[in-house]
């Protein structure tokens, strides 16, 4: 008997399948679940153990840390979203292949959320939310041993009602798996039709689809040349296209930034990173081929140039600022608002960033401790709103500070009494005062003086002290300006 063999294309001749065993159909359904992109495949990160509502302190807390969970999970993949206040959903099925196989991915994302945050995957992103906050650090890839390990969780991880766990419990219903053998049309009609479909998309019955939170934008871009160089205005001229392009992406999505980093590639030599920081959000190429033209300016280049890195940092709102209704000079009008920032920034590109710092005001009554350094933008920030809550607070309180106070020169009468005091050979009449400050007996810094304003014969106002404890020296201690 001579069988005809079916072609893959003969359609006229269909063959009956042959019978598989239940085990081998089990065995090939896991093997198809667990190859990449096969199927979905969820983890859930879990901040904490779930212990009901989370207190006030613990909610002020939860949006700082789920940011830092976010932003280490989109290393891993583009598909991350925020499932509840204190949980990471990331879909890893695409991931396994780049990572070298799932024990190398499982490595990789326990040290990159290392305990006691709960790790746990699911085929179903709900699923893999509930295994996390059981505390069930597990990893299932098949869709076979899912109904398994979610059957024995208890109801409170499904964050229902009170009321609806309550009439559950009365029925003698604690567990997923005891929910899901209930008739449908029976669970139906006592929990609702919403609740049955979250039931389905626990067990991979009903797709579940997630939002995704978009990756933060950078713009960056790779500068090569006509020829290696150390002539510097080759170098800008070569980085004009990409400054424009840069300018180009900032004013499409109304952004400015903050910081700029140029990375100057040579031959033998290693690379060199140039970082420029502006103190408000910055988006004109022209603003950052000045600050690059300062900054190469005071770069000492050890070779020719053979390639740039241009790369932008985080994105910032930037709130455009009207132009002046007179011009500079014209009817009172002034620039100074609009050329501060840009002084600043040009500071910063010749002297470096650590040459230029700001000064704001501390809860601190020693003068000597009462300003600190700050960030430019910081300090230009807290500089406006100083003056805005109190204008005239300064008016008592000079800028001009010494680094120790310096003695003044006194001349007494018989009596002991001061008659007259001395600055560099300069008499100094007092014009108000005296304003006593006591403080720092708690660290060992006590002071107790008594501060006057004191104007001297070429006008200049200064800031003196006498002290209240013998021997009751007289000192300068600032100067007006």
């Amino acid at each position: 008997m001579i069988r005809r063999r079916q072609h893959p294309l003969d359609l006229h001749m269909p063959l009956q399948p042959a019978a598989v065993p239940a085990q081998v159909r089990e065995v090939r359904g896991a093997e198809a679940a667990a190859l990449p992109g096969a199927r979905e495949l969820w983890a859930a990160v879990q901040l904490g153990q779930w212990r009901g509502t989370p207190t006030e302190a613990e909610s002020e807390n939860f949006p700082a840390a789920l940011a830092v969970l976010v932003k280490r999970a989109q290393a891993f993949t583009p598909r991350v979203g925020v499932e509840s206040p204190d949980a990471v959903l990331l879909e890893l099925a695409g991931s396994q292949r780049l990572f070298g196989g799932m024990p190398a991915l499982l490595a990789a994302l326990r040290k990159a959320f290392p305990r006691p945050l709960q790790l746990a995957m699911a085929p179903t992103p709900l699923a893999a939310v509930l295994l996390a906050r059981a505390g069930r650090n597990c990893c299932i890839t098949t869709q076979a041993r899912l109904a398994g390990r979610v059957a024995t969780l208890s109801l409170a991880h499904l964050h229902w009602p009170e009321e609806e766990l309550a009439r559950l419990a009365s029925m003698g219903v604690a567990s997923v798996g005891e929910l899901l053998r209930l008739p449908r049309a029976g669970l139906a009609r006592r929990i609702g039709p919403g609740r049955l479909w979250q039931l389905d998309r626990l067990t991979g019955l009903r797709p579940d689809t997630r939002a995704a939170i978009p990756a933060a934008e950078r713009f960056a871009e790779r500068i090569d040349p006509d020829h290696e160089t150390v002539d510097r205005e080759r170098l800008l001229l070569a980085l004009t296209p990409a400054l424009t392009r840069l300018e180009e992406f900032l004013r499409g999505r109304q952004r400015g930034i903050m910081a700029l980093r140029l990375t100057l590639h040579y031959r033998r030599a290693p690379p060199q990173v140039c970082i420029l920081r502006c103190v408000v959000p910055e988006y004109r190429a022209a603003r950052f081929a000045a600050l690059l033209a300062a900054r190469l300016e005071a770069l000492s280049l050890p070779e020719p140039v053979r390639r740039m890195d241009l790369t932008a940092g985080r994105l910032r709102r930037f709130v455009a600022a009207s132009n002046e209704l007179w011009t500079p000079g014209e009817h009172g009008g002034s620039a100074a608002a609009a050329q501060a920032p840009e002084f600043l920034q040009t500071l910063m590109a010749r002297l470096g960033e650590r040459a230029v710092h700001g000064l704001a005001a501390v809860d601190e009554h020693r003068p000597e401790r009462q300003w600190r350094e700050l960030w430019p933008t910081t300090a230009v920030a807290a500089t406006m709103a100083a003056a805005a809550a109190a204008p005239d607070a300064a008016a008592t309180r000079p800028l001009g500070l010494m680094l120790a106070p310096l003695p003044l020169d006194a001349v007494c009468d018989a009596a002991g009494r001061v008659r007259q005091l001395l600055h560099q050979g300069r008499d100094l009449a007092l014009v108000s005062g005296p304003e006593r400050i006591e403080s720092g007996w708690w660290d060992g810094g006590d002071v107790a003086r008594d501060y006057y304003i004191a104007r001297a014969t070429d006008g200049a106002q200064w800031w003196i002290f006498r002290e209240c404890g013998a021997p009751r020296r007289w000192f300068v201690h600032g100067c007006f300006a």
